[in-house]
């Protein structure tokens, strides 16, 4: 196969690219303003909801239409066009819309390394970012002339190994990454004594049952300085009853963690607060009247009367 080759001045350097893309994006978000108010306008004048989901739809919605559209058809944004570049086949004939849509994709596997795949245009004696490499592709400027022809010992355009490569090595790189981030967090002080509080507490216990595993990180929030610090996790908590996620707020002093709070939510949607006193009391039926129509309280009938006595004590 053969390919052009222009003058390195020819291509699109970095910040010219980056200023084009910057200026797709504003863009892209005022035409999303603009058809979601649109959108939600006809939605209540049909006394209709608004599904959640919709957002991201319209906006996957906008973004293809946006790139398939302009660059497939005409190789230019808006924003490519005030620049002055556009896209074409390495083999210097327009691009296809298979080649869009493969470029597109690798261009968010070229942002995941530390946007690594981006900064490559600097260095590149074709200034071809990694997308561009996998989809056969130059971002030139317009009216460049190629100045040579080369043969390419390639069957095609498209790299297909290039892409399955770069998608395999992005998804490791994610997963090292969380990985690493996990075994820090499970390694603090604060995650050992969420895992100590919530294995010792009856809350906990009564929910899940004695043999409390843990699993999962659902979220982590932890900062740091010096010897004060912060922490809010969410751990996935699960024994021979049943499984919970719980939440452990915690403060830093002096170099020691302590629970400042911790709770998780119930099968019924109930919030339950595991840092308050726990007590398994029954009381005589006419102590619960108003609370349950059985002999026995639930736990969350316990709560609300061990409050009650503790705000009695308070007083007297």
């Amino acid at each position: 196969m053969k390919y052009v080759i222009y003058n390195r001045q020819d291509y699109g350097g970095f910040w010219r690219r980056f200023l084009a893309n910057f200026l797709d994006g504003i863009i892209l978000g005022m035409a999303y303003k603009v058809i979601d108010a649109i959108l939600h306008a006809i939605v209540s004048l049909l006394g209709t909801a608004y599904p959640e989901f919709s957002e991201w739809m319209l906006c996957a919605i906008i973004f293809w239409a946006y790139m398939i559209w302009l660059k497939g058809y005409r190789g230019a944004t808006p924003g490519y066009y005030a620049l002055g570049i556009r896209i074409i086949s390495i083999n210097g004939e327009e691009v296809t819309i298979k080649q869009i849509v493969i470029r597109t994709i690798s261009s968010f596997f070229s942002a995941i390394p530390f946007v690594l795949g981006y900064l490559w245009i600097a260095v590149d004696a074709n200034r071809q970012a990694w997308h561009d490499k996998i989809a056969g592709t130059y971002v030139i400027r317009t009216g460049a002339i190629p100045v040579r022809m080369i043969k390419l010992p390639r069957p095609g355009l498209i790299r297909v190994k290039l892409f399955t490569s770069m998608i395999v090595a992005s998804l490791l790189l994610v997963i090292g990454l969380i990985g690493g981030v996990m075994y820090m967090v499970k390694g603090s002080g604060a995650y050992r004594l969420s895992m100590q509080y919530i294995s010792e507490n009856p809350w906990a216990q009564q929910e899940v049952g004695n043999s409390i595993t843990f699993g999962l990180i659902q979220s982590s929030e932890v900062i740091i300085k010096g010897t004060s610090g912060e922490a809010n996790l969410t751990i996935n908590v699960s024994g021979n009853k049943g499984a919970i996620s719980v939440n452990t707020i915690l403060e830093k002093k002096d170099g020691k963690w302590q629970i400042i709070k911790a709770g998780y939510v119930d099968k019924e949607g109930n919030y339950i607060d595991i840092t308050k006193p726990y007590r398994e009391t029954r009381v005589k039926p006419e102590a619960t009247k108003g609370l349950s129509q059985k002999g026995e309280l639930s736990r969350i009938e316990q709560e609300k009367l061990w409050n009650v006595l503790i705000d009695k004590a308070s007083v007297l």
